[in-house]
């Protein structure tokens, strides 16, 4: 499990815990320099983060793995600093990964203070014990869709993105060009997308979510849409596509 970058943003945790202007310094001299956010507290304090676990199930563990969710999910959820945890399987069980989990955050300080949980430590400490393979990634959101229906949706299509070499800025400019076209079929519930903070594959996540996989496949066979994705080669350093169905585990929340 790729824990440390996860770790270096626990370190941001000290400039909220102190609440002075010396330890903040110290916490933003030691945060990876991004273009895509300012180094000030401000920001640290009002961009929304996502953690997300891209997780196997060890060979013929999957029910085991679910046994150990229930007995950890109350854990999970009873900090204050989280605003929402999702968990989905892959329709393609043999396809990894087999699940994914999102932990989703006002901001990179509540995110850093809920990892520097001691409870919440212990749970990651664990998780490779119940898991063959466990990796995660910390992404920021960007704003280039504006289409939120809020609701627990079942189907949830991840697309993960490479930018190809130099050309990150050539593809947020047909992402412009192209995001009124994604979001107008009425069976898309919600789309957001995020950046890898620390700039490792995959550099993009975009997640676009349906009531049902029937609207999921009509939304795919539209003209437009099987247009845009075919244009997605070319923007594209290299692209992925998983489709995900939503999990009861955090649905309590």
């Amino acid at each position: 499990m790729k824990l440390a970058n996860i770790f270096l943003i626990i370190l941001i945790a000290l400039a909220a815990l102190a609440g002075c202007e010396r330890a903040q310094k110290t916490v933003l001299d030691v945060v990876p320099t991004n273009p895509t956010i300012d180094d000030s507290v401000s920001d640290l304090q009002a961009i929304p983060v996502k953690l997300l676990w891209f997780i196997d199930y060890p060979e013929g563990g999957k029910e085991a793995y679910i046994a150990w969710v229930a007995s950890i999910a109350p854990t999970l959820q009873t900090p204050e600093e989280i605003v929402r945890i999702r968990s989905y399987d892959n329709r393609e069980p043999d396809m990894s990964p087999h699940r994914l989990v999102e932990f989703e955050f006002n901001s990179f300080l509540d995110a850093a203070t809920y990892l520097n949980r001691s409870e919440i430590a212990a749970v990651l400490e664990d998780l490779p014990n119940h898991s063959s393979k466990a990796n995660v990634h910390t992404l920021i959101q960007r704003s280039d869709y504006s289409k939120i229906e809020e609701g627990n949706w079942e189907v949830k299509s991840i697309y993960l993105v490479d930018y190809s070499l130099g050309g990150k800025a050539a593809y947020l400019e047909w992402v412009a060009s192209v995001s009124s076209i994604l979001i107008e079929p009425s069976q898309l519930k919600a789309i957001s997308a995020y950046d890898n903070y620390y700039g490792e594959s995959p550099h993009r996540l975009v997640a676009l979510e349906f009531a049902s996989q029937e609207d999921l496949e009509i939304y795919e066979q539209l003209e437009e849409i099987m247009a845009v994705e075919a244009e997605l080669d070319n923007q594209a350093g290299s692209w992925v596509n998983h489709v995900f169905e939503l999990r009861s585990d955090y649905i309590s929340q």
